[in-house]
C-alpha cells in the first residue's frame, strides 16, 4: 500500500459532529424520461413512498406526501437538463397502510429478499447469490467526505443486524466490514457490539487514499482465492437501504450527504430528501461565506463539477462541495515521478497526458495525481476511466 497517501483535512473543512435534518422542502423534483411510465396524474394527491414512476433505471417512490403540480424542464440531473415531475410537499408525510414486513429479517428466503430489493430499487451494487464472501465498504471514498462514517455511527446496530442476516440468507463463508482505523467513534462502537455477530469480521484499514474506492478496497482486503470463488461487494448505504426494505418495506426517500468545502462556514452532514433541489439544501443547511465557488459532488478530489446548484439531489449523491478555486498557476512538469509512483493502479499520468491514444481504461479517476503534483498540473482533464464506486 506504499503507493497510497494519507490526506489530512484542513482546519476549515472539519465536519460538525451533529447531523442536520432538511426533510421539509417545499417542492420535490423527480427526473423522468420518455420511456418511463408515469403512475400518477397532474393535480393528483400522492402518499409518501407511493410508486410514482416505473422506469428501466428502477422504480421511483414519492419522497413526500403532497400534490403533483406538473412538469418542469429547468432542473439539472448531473449537468444535463432533464424533465422532472414536480411534487408540492404538504408536510404531512402521509403513507398508505402497508403490509408489515417480517419481524426478523433473518427469516427471509433468498429469492424473496432479492425480489424485494429489486422492487424497491435500493441497492446500487449487484448481489452475487453464489459468492462465498460478502465485503461491506464502510470507508468514505473521499478524505473530505463523512457520509458513510456518520451512517455507521447513526445506524450501526441496524447495519450489523442486516449484514448478519445477509450472511445467513446468502450462505456466505466470510463476511467482512471494512472501516478505517482512525474512525474512532465507529471503531469503539463496532468493536463493542460486533461480538454479538460472530459471522462478521471487522477489518480496520489505514486511513490512506483512495482506500474507499471499490477496486482498491477489494485488492487490499480479499485474497485471490476469495476473489476467484466469487464475492458480493456492498456499501453501508446499500446495507441500510436493505434494512429498511426488509424491516419496513420502505423505499429510499432520504439519505445522508456531506456538505463541505472552504466556501462553507461550517461543513456538516445533512439528512435530506431525495428529489430536493441542491440550492434548497444549501440555503437551509449552511452558510456560504464566499460566492466565488465551484460545485463538486461525490468527492473533492475525484468528484465531478456541476454547472449549477439548480440540480436534483439523486440517490447516488454522497457529498456536495462548494470550494473557492485554487489560484495557483499550473507550471511545467519537473519530472519528479510522483504521479507515477503514487498512482494506485500503476498508471503513468504524465504519459497519458502526453499521449492522447494511450489506454486510460484502468484509471479509477481518484484525482491523486492532480492532488500530489508539485507543478499543479490538472491530470483530471485528460484521464478517463470508471467511477470509484
Amino acid at each position: 500500500m506504499n503507493n497510497r497517501i494519507s490526506i489530512k483535512e484542513k482546519k476549515e473543512v472539519v465536519i460538525d459532529p451533529t447531523v442536520v435534518d432538511f426533510l421539509n422542502p417545499d417542492f420535490l423534483y423527480i427526473p423522468i424520461t420518455r420511456d418511463d411510465t408515469i403512475k400518477v396524474k397532474t393535480n393528483s394527491e400522492v402518499y409518501k413512498e407511493q410508486l410514482i414512476v416505473k422506469s428501466a433505471r428502477g422504480d421511483v417512490y414519492s419522497p413526500v406526501s403532497g400534490k403533483v403540480i406538473g412538469k418542469t424542464s429547468s432542473m439539472l440531473v448531473g449537468n444535463q437538463k432533464m424533465d422532472c415531475m414536480v411534487i408540492e410537499n404538504d408536510f404531512r408525510e402521509k403513507t398508505k397502510k402497508r403490509m408489515s414486513a417480517t419481524k426478523y429479517i433473518h427469516d427471509f428466503e433468498k429469492e424473496e429478499m432479492l425480489d424485494l430489493i429489486e422492487k424497491y430499487n435500493v441497492c446500487h451494487h449487484p448481489i452475487t447469490t453464489k459468492g462465498k464472501t460478502l465485503l461491506i465498504n464502510g470507508i468514505d471514498s473521499d478524505p473530505y467526505e463523512h457520509t458513510y462514517s456518520y451512517l455507521i455511527n447513526t445506524h450501526g446496530a441496524k447495519i450489523l443486524e442486516t449484514i448478519d442476516a445477509l450472511c445467513s440468507i446468502l450462505e456466505v463463508e466470510t463476511t467482512i466490514l471494512a472501516i478505517t482505523n482512525n474512525d474512532t467513534r465507529n471503531v469503539i462502537s463496532l468493536t463493542n457490539n460486533i461480538g454479538t455477530y460472530p459471522n462478521i469480521t471487522l477489518k480496520l484499514l489505514p486511513d490512506i487514499y483512495p482506500m474507499g474506492f471499490k477496486d482498491i478496497l477489494i485488492k487490499n482486503v480479499l485474497s485471490k482465492k476469495q476473489i476467484s470463488k466469487g464475492f458480493t461487494y456492498l456499501t453501508v448505504q446499500d446495507i441500510y437501504n436493505i434494512y429498511n426494505v426488509l424491516k419496513r418495506k420502505k423505499s429510499m426517500t432520504e439519505k445522508l450527504v456531506t456538505i463541505s468545502g472552504n466556501a462553507v462556514e461550517q461543513p456538516l452532514v445533512a439528512n435530506v430528501k431525495i428529489g430536493s433541489s441542491m440550492a434548497d439544501i444549501i440555503k437551509n443547511c449552511c452558510d456560504v461565506v464566499n460566492r466565488k465557488y465551484f460545485i463538486v459532488v461525490n468527492g473533492l478530489l475525484a468528484g465531478r463539477t456541476l454547472k449549477s446548484l439548480n440540480s436534483v439531489m439523486t440517490s447516488d449523491i454522497r457529498s456536495i462541495f462548494l470550494s473557492v478555486k485554487d489560484e495557483a498557476i499550473e507550471k511545467k512538469c519537473i519530472n519528479c515521478g510522483l504521479c507515477n509512483s503514487k498512482c494506485p493502479v500503476g498508471l503513468n499520468p504524465k504519459y497519458l497526458k502526453e499521449h492522447k491514444k494511450a489506454d486510460r481504461s484502468k484509471c479509477i479517476k481518484c484525482g491523486l495525481c492532480t492532488y500530489i503534483c508539485p507543478s499543479k498540473i490538472n491530470f483530471k482533464t485528460c484521464l478517463g476511466g470508471k467511477d470509484g464506486e
